[in-house]
């Protein structure tokens, strides 16, 4: 019987989970994976033991009383992004400027699955499957955005074949989906410590839409520059594509004295197969690796119903290029043309796709996530949690990132767990703070850009 439930599930969450893809996020990355860690804002490293538990930390499995334990869960997650454009686009052939304005992305609500299963396999060993999907990398803009009609009409229109603000389409905006599956072995050492280790395996797919600006203008648009590769049919408009790669997660956990617990988890660089049909947008022709990352906690029990944790989690962002490279508008342009309309190439230009060619200009990443739960009233668990990151995105990369504008920092949540019999129903909300980024416009000095943000999550989920 709960094979036949776990088959079910699973067909279930792969049916919903492959349209949709998002959660509360630290960058793009979830802030934590099961309903109970986001009832902590993503922390408890140190103390969660529940089949969920394993996709933070592997060895948490080792702290599961029953022989078999099922959790499923069903969360729906809405960003609100939007972006600010002031000031007049410059008049003159030689710049790049956007529509002024304030235009909010639409997709505005997803839908997402997980599931996890445990199985103890003896006194020291457990199992463990894990199904998730990750990312808060989406925009869909119902405007051409990258776009002026000042500098349109001044190139000539579509009369002008070489008019970078021709053949603008909209919307505008990109969405990767990433859908993780973990199996998890774990070994008891002694009574109260534990390792674990979960090879991944990662899906993801990628679309982009609106770029022809990119493609058409400044970066491998001008005279043909048979120096450079030209990619420039692999920018935006090519459908989905997709992108797989495995990896492995290693964990730790124990409990050091009565009621201190340590937790810590590691995860290297997942090296990924490249987008093809984007290799002329992002760096390395098409690469998109999912970066290194690390959690660490302690938990400690004030009493038997009261305990309280902190986590540290460390998100490596600039050691993929396609999401750290930086923005440099001297590099971007092809060449200039002077005022007689003669061509002149560019000697330092990187082309997109290029392995030092621009992307997002992200940071690394660091979080610190505080949380407490307290069991006084019998059959009730009630948890909060905060946590604080600086955002990624330096005020000199708000052009690109108007496609991920991932400018949070703060997250408050708040979670109940309801114990019914041997079973548990649990629920958690995130609330993401607004907050905003503002930058000058790399290529038209007379504008700046505003990115602005916030997120809310809401998560329901069973453990049987």
């Amino acid at each position: 019987m709960k094979n036949r439930t776990f088959y079910s599930l699973f067909a279930l969450c792969l049916l919903m989970i492959l349209p949709f893809s998002g959660r509360a996020t630290d960058g793009y990355f979830s802030n934590g994976q099961g309903t109970r860690a986001k009832g902590f804002a993503g922390g408890g490293i140190a103390f969660l033991r529940t089949p969920f538990a394993a996709a933070n930390n592997p060895a948490a499995l080792s702290f599961i009383d029953s022989k078999w334990s099922f959790e499923v869960a069903v969360g729906l997650f809405n960003p609100n992004r939007k972006y600010t454009v002031n000031g007049l686009p410059t008049s003159s052939m030689q710049t790049f400027g956007l529509n002024p304005g304030t235009y909010e992305s639409g997709s505005s609500f997803f839908v997402i699955p997980s599931l996890a299963i445990a199985y103890q396999l003896g006194e020291k060993n457990s199992l463990g499957f894990n199904f998730y999907g990750n990312g808060g990398m989406n925009t869909d803009y119902d405007t051409k955005t990258y776009y002026n009609d000042v500098q349109y009409q001044l190139f000539g229109g579509d009369a002008n074949p070489q008019n970078p603000f021709a053949g603008i389409s909209q919307p505008t905006g990109v969405n990767i989906q990433q859908l993780f599956l973990s199996l998890t072995y774990a070994r008891q050492l002694g009574e109260k410590h534990s390792i674990g280790i979960s090879p991944i395996f990662v899906y993801q797919t990628f679309e982009a839409g609106g770029l022809e600006a990119f493609r058409n203008f400044g970066m491998a648009g001008g005279p043909p520059r048979l120096d450079v590769p030209d990619r420039s049919a692999f920018v935006t408009g090519n459908g989905q594509s997709t992108s797989t790669g495995f990896g492995v997660r290693i964990g730790y956990q124990g409990e050091i004295i009565e009621g201190l617990r340590l937790g810590a988890s590691f995860q290297p660089r997942i090296d990924m197969t490249p987008f093809d049909e984007y290799k002329g947008l992002f760096a390395e022709e098409g690469d998109f690796d999912i970066p290194m990352n690390w959690t660490a906690g302690v938990s400690y029990d004030i009493n038997e119903d009261v305990t309280i944790l902190f986590d540290v989690k460390q998100i490596y962002y600039s050691d993929v290029n396609s999401v750290g490279n930086p923005m440099i508008p001297a590099n971007m342009l092809p060449g200039m043309f002077d005022a007689e309309g003669n061509f002149a190439p560019n000697p330092n230009f990187i082309p997109l796709g290029d392995e030092n060619a621009a992307g997002f200009g992200w940071k690394d990443m660091t979080m610190f996530k505080v949380g407490a739960e307290f069991r006084q009233v019998e059959d009730w668990e009630f948890r909060f949690g905060y946590s604080y990151g600086e955002q990624p995105i330096p005020e000199t990369e708000v052009l690109f990132n108007i496609l991920a504008p991932a400018v949070n920092s703060h997250h408050l949540s708040l979670g109940f767990t309801r114990m019914i019999g041997d079973k548990a129903l649990n629920f958690a909300v995130t609330h993401a703070l607004a907050n905003t980024v503002s930058g000058p416009n790399p290529f038209d000095p007379a504008q700046t850009v505003d990115l602005e943000m916030n997120q809310w999550e809401f998560e329901l989920g069973f453990n049987f």
